[in-house]
């Protein structure tokens, strides 16, 4: 089933407005027509309908068919537009191009293959455009997405790097702590092992056996609080490395 085009015609003349018809009937286009015949009643017919294609008239009542493509554009409109002149005058078909006209036609040269032609390829073109600018904005997205979730990375590793600083400092912090315990613990512990070892050694004039038993008791509990501060030490140095 061939598509059904949405056709707006703009045109103060009847007549002109019926060449139109007759043309795209004439060439076997399937077609919905809708007319205006002010560039006002143009506004209005492209503000309440979404049409596939405006002819347009470059003549109008209220406006030139130059102001009115302004408007239409300026309201972000891409409608494809197609003016009619009624003459051949090359800058003015420069001016309607600038302005956004997808083509021009002079009135005298309207016939069913050239309007036909014309019409196919103004919204053969608009499509490609709309699919191409859908294109770009999914682009836009998807950088923007991917914007986003660079900055979400960063931020993360920004965290994990503070977190990894924070790790080691504490990590600093605890052998600092197992250095100064190490060492102001065992020194003194080896200190009196070693004076008690000292004084049990036999000499003249030595302990008596009182004082012997206690220097001994002494020696035996400093060995066993080192060897308890040393095993502390060990499963505390342990954990560190795990």
């Amino acid at each position: 089933m061939d598509e059904v085009f949405n056709i707006l015609i703009v045109d103060d003349d009847e007549v002109d407005r019926m060449a139109v018809r007759r043309a795209l009937k004439s060439a076997g286009v399937e077609v919905e027509f809708s007319e205006a015949g002010t560039g006002k009643g143009a506004i209005a017919a492209l503000s309440s309908e979404i049409f596939d294609c405006v002819f347009l008239d470059y003549r109008l009542p209220d406006k030139d068919g130059l102001t009115l493509i302004q408007e239409v554009r300026s309201s972000k409109n891409k409608v494809p537009l197609v003016v009619l002149t009624g003459q051949g005058d090359e800058q003015t078909a420069v001016d309607l191009m600038k302005a956004g006209a997808s083509d021009y036609l002079a009135k005298s040269r309207i016939s069913p293959e050239t309007l036909v032609r014309i019409l196919r390829n103004a919204i053969r073109v608009h499509r490609a455009e709309m699919q191409a600018e859908l294109a770009n904005q999914r682009l836009r997205e998807s950088n923007e997405l991917l914007l986003k979730q660079n900055q979400e990375l960063e931020q993360r590793r920004q965290q994990i790097h503070l977190q990894n600083l924070k790790l080691l400092e504490a990590s600093r912090l605890k052998s600092e702590f197992l250095a100064t315990i190490s060492h102001e613990l065992r020194t003194p512990l080896n200190a009196i092992i070693g004076f008690s070892q000292l004084l049990l050694r036999p000499t003249k004039g030595g302990l008596s056996d009182q004082q012997h038993d206690m220097v001994e008791r002494i020696l035996n509990n400093g060995r066993n609080l080192l060897a308890l501060l040393n095993e502390i030490l060990d499963f505390l140095a342990s954990k560190q490395g795990a």
